[in-house]
């Protein structure tokens, strides 16, 4: 590895461990996922019980933000699968509460 691949990795690593969330993998969080589109409220149980909510405005697209806390990020990744599924162009998820 030449030195400034070898530095610009440094670089990436610590960045990485700055911003590492306080979650682990097998805890429960709080997320927020922000989708584009419109999810109705009766998905909310499918989607692990999270709160649905709507935001739209006449220069944008309609967005759907979830939020709720979830088991796992096994939880997590199986509803961002299952989003995918359905169509949805998700555009952000938040890990916003570990514990």
């Amino acid at each position: 590895m030449t030195h400034r691949k070898w530095e610009r990795q440094l670089v990436k690593e610590r960045v990485m461990e700055l911003y590492r969330p306080c979650a682990s993998l097998f805890e429960p969080a709080l997320y927020r996922i922000c989708m584009l589109g419109y999810l109705d409220e009766q998905w909310s149980d499918y989607c692990g019980g999270m709160t649905i909510e709507h935001r739209s405005d006449p220069q944008h697209a309609s967005m759907t933000k979830l939020t709720g806390r979830l088991a796992d990020q096994s939880a997590l990744i199986g509803i961002l699968n299952a989003l995918h599924d359905l169509g949805c162009l998700i555009l952000w998820v938040e890990c916003i509460e570990a514990g």
